[in-house]
């Protein structure tokens, strides 16, 4: 902030570029949350994902599709079957972190160059 408007006071800027710099940077860092609020939020969400199967499996219909739009926010079905899933932005890292130790126990089993399942 002190180097764009440091920049507008020395004439190097115009009031209306210094305006929308300063605009997005605090856009920028209102986006920022402090690390302990980031710690605690994945702490609330693993919680919430640790509950899930439990929750689907006691959940009546319409329940299992609010859940699901907590979860998830696309959904793609073929013959009334689930064949991919867009996870909800704060839950990507999990879907990630699942997806890539999935693919290493399914690598690690293959006996080497077999691309076959």
């Amino acid at each position: 902030m002190e180097r764009i408007r440091n920049l507008y006071k020395w004439g190097d800027i115009s009031r209306e570029e210094y305006l929308k710099e300063k605009e997005g940077i605090q856009k920028e860092l209102k986006a920022l949350a402090p690390a302990e609020s980031q710690a605690e939020n994945l702490d609330k969400l693993e919680e919430f994902l640790a509950n899930v199967a439990q929750a689907w499996e006691e959940a009546t219909g319409e329940l299992r599709n609010k859940l699901a739009r907590s979860l998830f926010q696309e959904i793609w079905r073929k013959d009334e079957q689930v064949v991919a899933v867009e996870p909800q932005p704060e839950l990507k890292p999990f879907f990630q972190l699942n997806y890539e130790e999935y693919v290493n126990k399914v690598l690690k089993k293959r006996p080497r160059g077999d691309l076959n399942p």
